[in-house]
């Protein structure tokens, strides 16, 4: 079999390291082969290397800067870095050397959508569907942008294709199009038509899942068990031989906790800028431990030494420095990190973790009834989301117990009902001064990569709770049981 043949094919089977070898050894006999090249860099952003990936591509598109899915890699590592206007350029560069290729205009319109350009974001969204009128991303992203606002002509015609199993659709399309008939059809008032898209789109979502959310009770059960009051003691003491310039904000908490909201009027500060939601703990940090102690997270935790945990320590911020080089604090806003607060303890001591909590049946409500792409039984399934949330608990509870100062914790409700005092103590925890421009993040143009891009474009909304109470008769047991 061709070598570059097979090395793609490791790739996309998940075999990152095999795929990595053959590259390389392709790349010794021509390190201008451009194939083996931008497997390469697709290799260093998968395993969340963004300069690396960057310093790959770009030399990708100065030996070839004719093929656009050169230009779409080297955007999609830019926007990883936070280099925006790059990354606009890069898609720009694709967009031009192929007018009509789909995954171009597909990302530009996302990337405006992001950038709250919605009018440039609609043109290049029209062009899709001008190409192809059943383009599913595309009529759920004018869903989501409102510029697709009513059940006319076309929609009556994707829904059609949607009820149609004489159509081949995709499944992953089918999920897209229900959530987006979703929305259209609660903007109607059709409250249990909607409903039953969210439940299709959910349980079609849910055969993508190979695991469920009780196979994780080993790995709670091991992370309360591990991070015991004396170990993180142990390494409360740890200073750094050169004091860090740069200070980490942790934003933890479930999926629609109202991180984003809080990430954005932090990142509003003179002082504070923000990554967005990185892998680099669950990810790099993890992979690190297990190399080092031969364990996997969390149990070779017990084994690390002082030094080790410095290095790793090191390791993480020299990551966020390549992101934000001249940031004093900046903002990992992934949720999921409340699993490694103690983790974060031992490494970066001096990190600020601030813990943002919602009313658990409207965060639940708010995670059904949005696509999230990544795979977890706990995003399409009340039942799998009821239990997720007890561990969740069990988790933050054992956390103040062992760290009863290390973490801020916040209530979604409160910082929206009296932003200034709450955001007033959380920069007085982070060791800053309130800034007034924190109330205002709703009037620059940010990019937001994640399913607030659109809402928090109007800024605070006091009402944005209880939703899911226009459809409390079609809601099973489980949900009304969550406190």
């Amino acid at each position: 079999m061709n070598l570059i043949v097979q090395a793609n094919q490791f790739f996309q089977q998940g075999k990152i390291q095999a795929a990595e070898r053959l590259y390389r050894q392709l790349l010794r006999r021509n390190s201008n082969d451009i194939d083996a090249l931008w497997g390469l860099g697709k290799v260093a952003l998968a395993l969340d290397s963004y300069q690396a990936s960057y310093d790959v591509f770009k030399r990708c598109v100065e030996l070839v800067a004719h093929v656009p899915q050169l230009w779409l890699s080297l955007a999609q590592a830019c926007e990883k870095l936070r280099r925006l206007e790059e990354s606009e350029q890069a898609l720009i560069s694709a967009y031009q050397l192929k007018k009509d290729y789909l995954p171009s205009l597909m990302a530009l319109a996302t990337f405006y959508c992001q950038s709250n350009q919605l009018n440039e974001a609609n043109q290049y969204l029209e062009k899709i569907i001008g190409i192809t009128p059943d383009h599913a991303q595309a009529f759920a992203l004018r869903v989501r942008i409102k510029s697709q606002n009513q059940l006319d002509h076309h929609a009556k015609s994707l829904l059609a294709n949607l009820s149609d199993y004489n159509v081949n659709l995709r499944q992953q399309d089918q999920i897209i199009l229900h959530y987006a008939f979703a929305d259209l059809f609660q903007q109607e008032g059709e409250i249990e038509k909607a409903y039953q898209h969210f439940q299709k789109a959910n349980s079609k979502q849910k055969l993508s899942v190979d695991f469920c959310v009780a196979d994780m009770d080993g790995f709670f059960t091991s992370l309360i068990a591990t991070f015991t009051r004396e170990l993180v003691n142990s390494f409360s003491d740890l200073i750094f031989k050169h004091t860090p310039n740069l200070t980490p904000i942790f934003i933890v908490g479930q999926p629609r906790s109202g991180s984003t909201l809080l990430e954005q009027m932090l990142s509003a500060h003179s002082d504070i800028s923000t990554a967005g939601e990185l892998p680099f703990l669950a990810g790099d940090i993890a992979q690190g431990i297990t190399q080092i102690t031969g364990q996997e997270f969390p149990f070779g935790c017990k084994r690390l030494t002082a030094e080790q945990c410095q290095s790793l320590g090191e390791h993480y911020l020299n990551n966020m420095q390549t992101l934000a080089p001249k940031a004093k604090f900046i903002i990992d806003k992934m949720p999921a990190n409340y699993q490694s607060i103690g983790l974060i303890k031992m490494l970066l001591p001096q990190a600020k973790i601030i813990h943002i909590r919602r009313d658990v049946k409207d965060v639940s409500w708010s995670i059904f009834t949005n696509y999230f792409a990544a795979n977890e039984p706990y995003f399409c399934s009340f039942e799998e989301l009821a239990l997720y949330h007890k561990y969740y608990q069990q988790v933050m509870n054992h956390w103040n117990s062992v760290l009863p100062d290390f973490v801020h914790s916040i209530s979604y409700e409160e910082l929206v009902k009296n932003p200034s005092e709450v955001l007033t103590n959380i920069l007085a925890f982070c060791g800053l001064k309130f800034q007034s421009a924190c109330l205002d993040f709703n009037e620059q143009k940010r990019y937001i990569a994640t399913l607030s891009d659109v809402q928090l474009r109007v800024g605070l909304q006091i009402n944005r709770t209880r939703a899911w109470q226009m459809y409390s008769e079609y809601l099973p047991d489980c949900f009304n049981d969550l406190k």
